[in-house]
């Protein structure tokens, strides 16, 4: 099982921030990638002036 996860950062004062998916977990990593993929694309499209720099596809209970 996987968790997915980003990193957002703000434009302007390079504010970073994890931000958990909350459908999860996945039972391959694959489907967790594919997780990030979506997640990444909404934040890209709905929410200006923010981009991810990362992405991560951990166990449950393994501290970001």
């Amino acid at each position: 099982m996987f968790e997915a996860w980003i990193m957002i950062c703000v434009a302007g004062p390079n504010t970073c921030f994890p931000a958990q998916d909350d459908r999860g977990p996945y039972e391959t990593h694959e489907q967790c990638y594919e997780r990030t993929i979506e997640m990444s694309t909404d934040v890209i499209m709905n929410i200006p002036n923010h981009y991810v720099v990362g992405w991560k596809c951990d166990k449950p209970g393994v501290p970001t």
